[in-house]
């Protein structure tokens, strides 16, 4: 198994659709007592019930006890859990970070993968990234981080955490070497200064390896991240330079991400009308609009969909379908039509809630039902292939 310390993916679809929010800052007073330090000997929560699980716990347990810090988040998590909503639940401070660094789309660390088996954990660097020019090789094991001992058995969350921190500061890697040839091992310590490693979610490239497709431009969009706009931009204004004139957008397995990403990138493509409607349990509804000028000037638009696309990505294409601005080819698309607020807690912890679904423009609702395709892509079918022959099969705008 291979995870990235340059860019770890979120569970798919608990990702989904987001919204920044406020700090929350307090509990409800009714309820919960003061917790002075750390002490474990009295119930935080006034309830008869709770207290007297607490003190048979306390009193009965046989093993390590957790500190108070463990029992409030297993109880806080068992409260979100009660309301029944699988995108409403709490995330505990250390993987909270990696989302916000997924979702800045950027992190200070070394630019390295890590490869993840029986031996442990062991390096790869990025070419021209800070471990790279440091000194590490392929294939180093790495054994401590600032002095803090890295084996198999340590939660890879913890392992990203010890090596990413502020952009300029440094973090020493205590790695094991093989040699290739003798099979002698040694130890060395490298100490590397943690550089911006970027995250791009957007790729792009012309399709020009046969002269039939040249003109194709693919976009391949993996994460709705704040970054996720500018490099849809990007890629759609340098496609067009090389001489792109029709083009194929990839969504497959893309779980979302935040909801002003989503409207900005449909906007992309879109000249003004609805991009999604929001619509509140009061049935009150937020529409989301996009503004007056398509950055391809319409340029023949398919999007390559599947299971995957959930959420954000289904923002965009809902919208960009029901605008009739694109094609969907591939097959139906997950269903994910919940909105969540991300509540930012006061440990750096956080709760996500659902508030709302969201709808299409033309009040189609998604959660559930997802998306079906245009061109369903079944069997041995290449699904880029049968996008691009679609495309190509599109009249382009007067």
């Amino acid at each position: 198994m291979i995870i990235a310390i340059l860019f770890l993916v979120l569970s798919a679809f608990g990702a989904g659709y987001w919204v920044r929010s406020w700090q929350l800052d307090t509990w409800p007073p009714a309820l919960v007592g003061d917790v002075q330090g750390d002490g474990v000997n009295e119930p935080i929560i006034r309830d008869e019930l709770y207290q007297q699980v607490w003190t048979l716990l306390e009193r009965d347990f046989y093993g390590e006890d957790p500190t108070l810090r463990q029992r409030i988040y297993g109880s806080v998590r068992g409260l979100a859990d009660t309301y029944n909503d699988p995108y409403t639940y709490f995330v505990e401070p250390q993987p909270r970070e990696l989302e916000r660094d997924q979702l800045r789309g950027s992190f200070g660390g070394i630019g390295a993968y890590i490869d993840v088996g029986e031996d442990g954990y062991t390096l790869r660097p990025i070419p021209g990234q800070p471990a790279e020019v440091a000194g590490v090789l392929a294939g180093d094991r790495l054994l401590a981080v600032d002095d803090v001992d890295v084996t198999q058995e340590t939660d890879v969350d913890a392992v990203l955490l010890l090596v990413r921190g502020p952009v300029g500061s440094e973090v020493c890697l205590d790695l094991e070497r093989v040699d290739a040839a003798s099979q002698a091992s040694s130890a060395l310590r490298i100490c590397i200064e943690r550089a911006e490693i970027q995250t791009p979610s957007v790729e792009w490239r012309l399709l020009d390896d046969d002269e039939a497709t040249r003109n194709v431009g693919y976009i391949r969009h993996s994460l709705f991240s704040e970054r996720s706009a500018d490099e849809m931009l990007q890629a759609i204004q340098e496609l067009q330079a090389g001489g792109a004139t029709r083009f194929v957008l990839d969504l497959r397995g893309n779980p979302g991400g935040l909801v002003d990403t989503a409207v900005a990138i449909a906007d992309l493509w879109l000249d003004e009308g609805t991009v999604l409607i929001e619509r509140k349990a009061s049935g009150e509804d937020r529409i989301f609009r996009s503004q007056a000028g398509d950055v391809s000037q319409g340029a023949p638009l398919v999007l390559l969909v599947d299971g995957g696309t959930a959420s954000a990505g289904e923002i965009v294409a809902g919208a960009l379908h029901d605008r009739g601005r694109a094609l969907l080819v591939g097959q139906q698309t997950f269903g994910k039509g919940s909105v969540q607020l991300v509540h930012d807690l006061v440990d750096q912890s956080s709760l996500h809630v659902t508030t709302a679904r969201w709808y299409t423009p033309d009040d189609n609702a998604i959660d559930g039902v997802g998306l079906t395709p245009d061109v369903l892509v079944e069997g041995d079918v290449d699904p880029l292939a049968r996008a691009v022959e679609t495309v190509q099969s599109v009249a382009a705008a007067p």
